[in-house]
């Protein structure tokens, strides 16, 4: 019996050692395990930082490709709108032609307006104004004669009133040698000057307030309502001690005169 009890002894040691070094390989394996597994883990960080790098720089050389061909893109945008700036460059060729165009028709329009002022600067027919030989009245005469709208043309209608009138029982004023120097307009004022010989008229003070008005009238056919009358190119106080001549001459209706025919 004491050999069967040391013999089982001896077997439950045996076995316990068995146990227990069962225990120790399975925990070696399992540190074994344990230590691929974190080298694994390690290789598979490393593999998927570098495949998430890879994707990156893909990303960025994709993002660098795409801004490539953006760029292009635009370059040949740019190359295909330059034909069209050439295209329109015809509309400026147009367009200049236009500006020729206008320009030849403001010039036509200015010949136009030219043509029209020469004709409206002829005054057709001179009115000649003098008085009845009682000096009572004043009466209108068409001359037939045409003269400029102008300072030569108004010289030239007066003289053709200094020459006197050709109809009977009208006479004029101003006596032989009495000339008309000069015909000016300044602003809103003719100035008529006469030689110093018409210092020598005795007109009267009826006779000198019918002249001033003949002048006057003689005047306004011209577009000017107001008349200085001048001696000798010098503005004087009066004309023969009764007609004041230091202010300008207002001329009246002309139409308030009767119209004398030949």
């Amino acid at each position: 019996m004491k050999n069967v009890s040391k013999i089982l002894l001896v077997f439950s040691l045996l076995l316990l050692l068995a146990a227990c070094g069962t225990s120790e390989n399975a925990a070696g394996d399992t540190n074994n395990v344990s230590g691929e597994n974190n080298t694994m883990n390690t290789e598979n960080s490393a593999e998927e930082n570098e495949a998430v790098n890879d994707a990156t720089t893909e990303e960025e050389v994709l993002d660098e490709d795409e801004g490539n061909i953006n760029a292009s893109e635009s370059n040949n945008n740019v190359e295909e709108n330059e034909p069209e700036v050439e295209e329109n460059e015809p509309e400026v060729e147009e367009n200049t032609m236009n500006d020729s165009t206008n320009d030849e028709a403001d010039i036509n329009t200015a010949e136009d307006e030219n043509s029209n002022t020469e004709e409206t600067t002829t005054l057709d027919s001179v009115t000649l104004f003098f008085s009845d030989d009682q000096l009572l009245e004043t009466f209108r005469v068409n001359s037939g004669t045409s003269v400029s709208m102008d300072e030569s043309g108004a010289e030239e209608a007066m003289n053709l009133w200094l020459a006197g009138p050709s109809q009977d029982g009208l006479v004029k004023l101003l006596p032989e040698g009495v000339t008309v120097q000069s015909v000016e307009f300044k602003d809103d004022v003719a100035y008529v000057s006469f030689s110093q010989d018409i210092e020598t008229t005795n007109l009267g003070s009826s006779g000198e307030l019918m002249f001033t008005q003949h002048v006057a009238l003689m005047m306004n056919q011209f577009g000017y309502n107001s008349t200085m009358i001048l001696i000798d190119g010098e503005e004087v106080g009066e004309l023969l001690g009764h007609m004041d001549l230091s202010n300008p001459i207002s001329a009246q209706n002309p139409e308030d005169y009767e119209l004398m025919n030949e």
